[in-house]
């Protein structure tokens, strides 16, 4: 049967890049050791034929690299400067003091639409597909290929090595 994993993630895991604002600690770097790992085991187990990354930055995500290394097709489903224009989305759509909630939920979704729109139109004969996404797209992605094949959403933050105050702090 054709599945569809959907990995959401935090995206500053999703390589070894510096992130200025959490300092590359040592907490940030075991996150992206585990996420690659995962990753990694995923291409090697499940026989993925594609993956399908949200990734919109210059330097090389773990996913592409690991496409590379066993030779599976991959996919960019990130909207670019250029998709949001097209899509009337504007650049800084996740600004909450600009933008209500409302705006940016439908922003988002329009997002998600894209994305699966790319991940359809590059899935060609792919039966084990490997979706990695931000975290506010996990559930809404899973929900909307769920209608199509077997979906199996991985959420990385039920595993005991995650931590969220390493991302989001949390307050005293």
């Amino acid at each position: 049967m054709p599945t569809i994993y959907v990995v959401g993630c935090d995206h500053a895991v999703q390589s070894a890049d510096p992130v200025p604002f959490l300092l590359d600690s040592a907490a940030v770097n075991v996150q992206r050791d585990h996420l690659c790992r995962t990753v990694e085991r995923m291409l090697s187990d499940k026989k993925v034929e594609l993956v399908a990354e949200e990734w919109g930055r210059p330097s090389e995500s773990f996913a592409q690299v690991l496409s590379r290394k066993y030779r599976i097709r991959y996919v960019d489903i990130n909207t670019s400067f250029e998709d949001l224009d097209a899509l009337k989305i504007p650049r800084d759509y996740i600004n909450p003091i600009k933008y209500t909630k409302e705006q940016i939920e439908g922003w988002l979704q329009k997002r998600e639409r894209f994305m699966l729109d790319k991940i359809h139109k590059s899935r060609e004969t792919a039966k084990m597909v490997l979706v990695i996404c931000g975290l506010d797209h996990l559930e809404p992605l899973a929900e909307q290929l769920v209608d199509r094949e077997r979906v199996i959403p991985v959420d990385y933050r039920n595993e005991d090595w995650y931590r969220g105050d390493v991302f989001f702090p949390v307050s005293p």
